[in-house]
C-alpha cells in the first residue's frame, strides 16, 4: 500500500489521517520538486503592479462568496 505524507524535520506526517503501527518499517522515496518558471530578473515595482492589475481584473469584482458563485455558473 502506497501512503503520501511530507517530513517535517525528521517526521513524516501521512496525509489523509492515515495512521502505520508503532515501528513500522518503510521505504521512503521523495518526489521530485516542481519546477517553477521564474523572471530572470527581479520585478520593478511598476513591472509588478501593472502584472497585479492585469491578475485582478480576471478576477470577480466583488468579495462576496454568493456572488462570486453566481457569477461562475453564468460563465459556464
Amino acid at each position: 500500500m502506497t501512503y503520501k505524507g511530507i517530513a517535517r524535520g525528521n517526521v513524516i506526517e501521512l496525509e489523509g489521517g492515515a495512521t502505520l503501527p508503532e515501528g513500522t518499517r518503510v521505504d521512503i522515496i521523495p518526489e521530485q520538486p516542481v519546477m517553477v518558471n521564474v523572471p530572470w530578473h527581479p520585478l520593478t515595482l511598476k513591472e509588478w503592479l501593472r502584472e497585479a492589475r492585469e491578475i485582478r481584473a480576471q478576477l470577480p469584482r466583488t468579495g462576496d462568496s454568493v456572488e462570486i458563485l453566481q457569477q461562475l455558473r453564468v460563465c459556464d
